[in-house]
């Protein structure tokens, strides 16, 4: 019975010193600081195109920091690369020079590094569907699609009615803006009277012709800006075709009138105007 007991203690004690022994062990560099980057990675930048150390501004900084420490210097015939030629004139104030920076230099510049593009393309409704056909959700609050029961159609639905034709064809002709909205005086500047033979200036002022001849013994500029005419005066032929078109639309107008007139005189028709 002693014998098993002390078997017992045994197996128990090495047990126990078989969980008390160090698996793993490292030695501590005795510092409180974190691992990585003191700011957690707020402002990690992202270099997806060219390396900063490699790219073009970089080159160009590096350029011209060699050239101001080798100036003044002999020539030690040492090749330090196509970019690192030495420059005997400094081109000051150019963007090729010491004006330059990120964005104000010659060649390309340097890509944005704060910057993360996430593109989702979304060509899913996300409409609750018990919600839009019946009015109830039994998610209530918590259903992630949106509550709403209004009437919409989809891309496809409204190519397919493209299609069948169901859209009528928009007349473009009603945005067009007609020659009788186009800003034309109505009378002359000078007279004040309806336009006699109408001329316009080469600064598009319109007179009637006999009034622009007169002004013009009296200045050669101008009534309206003061300009200087020269003596030229050319026929104004919108105004021209205006005033031709408005003739005979009142030609027509009393023409049809007359006619009109004609009619109510004339007697009916079956009626016999001699006495019986």
């Amino acid at each position: 019975t002693s014998t098993k007991k002390t078997m017992a203690y045994t197996a128990h004690s090495d047990s126990d010193d078989e969980a008390g022994t160090v698996g793993v062990s490292y030695k501590s560099r005795r510092t409180t600081e974190m691992e990585g980057p003191k700011d957690m990675g707020a402002t990690a930048i992202l270099e997806i195109d060219t390396e900063k150390s490699k790219d073009a501004q970089t080159i160009f900084e590096r350029a011209q920091q060699i050239n101001k420490e080798l100036k003044g210097k002999p020539d030690d015939k040492v090749y330090r690369g196509m970019n690192n030629y030495t420059q005997y004139i400094t081109k000051k104030d150019t963007a090729q020079g010491n004006a330059s920076s990120g964005m104000v230099r010659k060649g390309p510049i340097r890509a944005p590094e704060h910057i993360r593009s996430t593109v989702r393309w979304d060509y899913q409704p996300d409409i609750c569907k018990d919600y839009k056909e019946t009015g109830f959700c039994g998610f209530g609050d918590s259903c992630k699609f949106m509550h709403d029961r209004s009437d919409y159609k989809h891309g496809w639905q409204l190519e397919l009615e493209m299609e069948r034709n169901q859209y009528r064809e928009e007349d473009t002709s009603r945005y067009e803006i007609s020659s009788d909205e186009e800003d034309l005086p109505f009378k002359c500047l000078l007279c004040r009277k309806s336009f006699v033979d109408p001329v316009v200036t080469k600064c598009k002022h319109y007179f009637c012709e006999k009034c622009a001849l007169k002004h013009y013994k009296k200045t050669t500029r101008c009534y309206v800006c003061s300009q200087q005419t020269n003596g030229v005066f050319n026929p104004a032929k919108e105004i021209i075709q205006r005033l031709k078109k408005a003739k005979e639309e009142g030609e027509e107008k009393e023409s049809g009138e007359e006619d009109e007139q004609q009619r109510d005189d004339a007697p009916p028709a079956g009626e016999d105007d001699s006495d019986d």
